[in-house]
């Protein structure tokens, strides 16, 4: 926890700097405590008793709101009023000091060296109060023409629009031409916020079916409707393939059911000789014979079963696990290149002569038909 203590308006440093501004606020503290007359001269005609508490009050006041330099250094000054003439011996002529420096900032003030309006016309205005402090105020005049000769030289046609409304006597104030400069300034980066947002031309247009309903997600499993999640042992489907299939789940076959065969259970369901199970009445009922399972197709490993052999044409194995003779091999062989050939080829001659064929010119290809074998 920091252990300054708490201001009510900025120190006064030891350059003094903010002394006529430290001096304003020190009076009014004062003045809002009824203790003025504790720092001013004394005068018969004002009723005022100077006690030792309202001195108290105004040393801490203004201790308070100095340097630790100048607190050291009037720490031995306990009437108020001779504290408040030490410093004002000490910071009255500070105009002397501050004026070539704020004359420098003045001249150096320039409308394009800042980014925004706020910050030129704090600046502006602080230059102006600074020099009226010193005795030398600057009029609005002055300050206007300093705004529009130091526009920069992008914006050349804007100020000189701004000067035709001034010496048309539209613009008579700073604060004015301030009010809509900024106005302007904000449309500006209203314009080119819109314009950085997207690339022109790149505004995504809508399909021709964009309104038009989508198709949901087909569901995985049709059967198993009313049941979310993962498929338990009392809500799968029963169905071929599951290892519950054709098993009755109450009675019966079941393994957990009262009186049920195959029940290692003591008691009701004790194994009787031959298979069955025990009753309360302690016979044997005879076994009930459960229903086949289906067989399934044996299955061949790995891969797209639909592909077939392209040596032999079987579709119980792949090409590389082909033992079949090389005479199949070779009759399948031509018996594919026969089928690959187009049935209706017609080719035309360029002379465009007739074609005369005769029963020499299809035994070639009866010989093939001869050696392929059927593999439809």
């Amino acid at each position: 926890m920091s252990n300054e203590p708490r201001l009510d308006f900025p120190m006064l440093d030891s350059t003094g700097s903010d002394y006529h501004s430290w001096v304003t606020d020190v009076e009014n503290h004062l003045t809002s405590k009824g203790i003025l007359p504790i720092i001013q001269a004394p005068n018969p005609d004002l009723l005022f008793n100077r006690t030792s508490t309202k001195h108290a009050q105004a040393v801490i006041l203004m201790r308070r709101h100095m340097d630790k330099a100048l607190r050291l250094e009037y720490m031995s000054i306990k009437d108020a009023r001779e504290r408040w003439v030490a410093l004002e011996e000490r910071f009255g002529n500070v105009q002397d000091s501050l004026l070539p420096d704020l004359k420098v900032q003045w001249n150096n003030l320039r409308f394009a060296d800042f980014k925004s309006v706020t910050e030129y016309n704090s600046e502006a205005l602080r230059l102006q109060s600074m020099l009226r402090f010193c005795g030398q105020p600057v009029t609005e005049q002055e300050l206007i023409e300093k705004t529009l000769s130091t526009f920069p030289v992008s914006a050349i046609v804007v100020s000189k629009q701004y000067r035709t409304e001034v010496n048309a006597g539209w613009i008579m104030r700073f604060h004015q031409l301030i009010n809509i400069i900024s106005v302007a300034e904000k449309h500006d980066n209203i314009l080119v916020r819109n314009y950085n947002s997207r690339p022109i031309g790149t505004k995504s247009v809508h399909e021709a079916n964009y309104n038009a309903p989508k198709k949901g997600r087909k569901e995985r499993n049709p059967r198993n409707k009313g049941h979310e999640g993962r498929m338990g042992p009392y809500n799968s489907p029963n169905q071929e393939g599951n290892r519950k299939f054709g098993e009755d789940t109450r009675g019966g076959n079941a393994t957990r059911a009262r009186g049920g065969r195959g029940n290692p259970i003591r008691g009701n369901g004790a194994m009787a000789r031959g298979g069955g199970a025990m009753g309360r009445g302690g016979g044997a009922n005879p076994p009930r014979e459960s229903p086949q399972r289906a067989q399934r197709a044996p299955q061949l490993k790995g891969g797209n079963h639909n592909d077939m052999c392209h040596r032999c044409g079987s579709s119980e194995h792949w090409f590389k696990r082909c033992k079949a003779s090389e005479q199949l091999a070779s009759r399948y062989r031509a018996y594919r290149d026969l089928r690959e050939q187009e049935v209706y080829l017609a080719e035309e001659e360029e002379n465009g002569g007739d074609v005369n064929l005769t029963m020499e010119d299809f035994k070639a290809e009866d010989e093939v038909h001869k050696d392929a074998a059927d593999f439809d």
